[in-house]
């Protein structure tokens, strides 16, 4: 299986070089790359990644555990297949064609590209969200879905899209603060933007927590359920050596420097520089509880997906520039598969 990973990331890379070359045939192949990754996550060992025995659990006793906290949309989907099977691929099936899916069709609104994206995608989120944190998925695939008509002020879209991540995974609740981002970036925003990295750096160290007090019985229930796993160790804590938060405040900073020219070519360029940097703010805030911290800031960091890609606009040849890119993408695989080991490829 690793070597289908790395086959499939070769591949995405050359298709970046070939883009233009493929004319009308890059929809075809994009749309086939589509399908070989749903496919992909369906169809996985169950036990390759942390959380399938776990849902495969669920999909089998939920009947039987009416306490469950989960969202009432994975029973729903669960109750759906056990009408016909009790293999859980069929679940997951469900979930890689809602998830990858809505991610391809939110791509191809937000740039250019077909391939740049991809490489961003596939080294990073495919495999946390699509192959791992299925319901997580389809709820990040919602915020991508929301960004162009944030960008144009059409938040009732919005938050139609925002209301539907709800139903796959409550933790999409910290979308709704994004309502109040402009797609505008003053002189005091991007100060802010400066400083979110010292001043993240400095409650880190404080341990501070905006949300624990968060009057919200699921919620309350969650959190607290997550305090006590965490000071027994069960959860790993957070740690200021993570490289994707680095990327992202380099990635910020790169953005300010040549704002006006990112700007030409990207105007949701503002909105997503201000929710990666909302990202960064969970991360930051909630470390003492650090499986919470952690799924908000990767929920909300999928805007990386558009503003890496960015990055292209600034570098002549752009060719150099697609290599930034891909050098980026290549750099987080690298972190996910082979530092942090989130897919256990002994299982296959």
């Amino acid at each position: 299986m690793i070597y289908t990973f790395l086959l499939l990331f070769i591949v995405i890379v050359s298709l970046i070089f070939l883009e233009e070359y493929l004319g009308d045939h890059n929809k075809y192949v994009y749309w086939g790359l589509c399908i070989i990754m749903i496919l992909l996550c369906a169809f996985r060992t169950i036990g390759v990644d942390p959380d399938s025995e776990a849902y495969e659990e669920i999909f089998k006793t939920h009947e039987n555990n009416p306490e469950l906290l989960v969202e009432a949309s994975f029973l729903f989907f669960s109750g759906i297949v056990q009408r016909f099977t009790d293999d859980v691929h069929y679940l997951f099936l469900i979930y890689a064609i809602l998830g990858v899916t809505i991610k391809f069709i939110a791509l191809r609104q937000l740039s250019p590209w077909y391939f740049l994206p991809l490489v961003i995608y596939f080294g990073n989120y495919f495999i946390l969200h699509d192959y791992i944190q299925i319901r997580a998925s389809i709820a990040s695939g919602m915020l991508l879905l929301a960004i162009k008509p944030l960008s144009e002020g059409k938040k009732k879209k919005a938050i139609l899209f925002f209301l539907i991540a709800n139903i796959f995974h409550y933790s999409s609740l910290a979308f709704y603060p994004i309502l109040f981002f402009n797609n505008r970036l003053s002189q005091i925003w991007k100060y802010l933007l400066i400083a979110i990295m010292p001043i993240g750096v400095v409650l880190f160290l404080l341990h501070y927590d905006f949300f624990s007090a968060l009057p919200i019985p699921y919620i309350q229930d969650k959190i607290e359920m997550y305090k006590a796993l965490t000071e027994r160790g069960i959860f790993d804590e957070l740690s200021l050596k993570n490289v994707f938060i680095w990327i992202q405040y380099c990635i910020i900073l790169y953005s300010l420097y040549f704002y006006d020219t990112m700007l030409e070519k990207c105007p949701a360029l503002p909105l997503l520089l201000k929710i990666t940097a909302y990202s960064m703010a969970c991360f930051f805030a909630l470390s003492s509880i650090s499986v919470v911290a952690g799924r908000l800031h990767e929920l909300l960091g999928i805007v990386e997906l558009a503003l890496f890609p960015c990055v292209c606009y600034t570098i002549r040849p752009q060719y150099y520039g697609r290599i930034a890119v891909c050098f980026i993408g290549a750099v987080e695989m690298y972190f996910t598969l082979f530092v942090w080991e989130l897919l256990d490829f002994a299982m296959e």
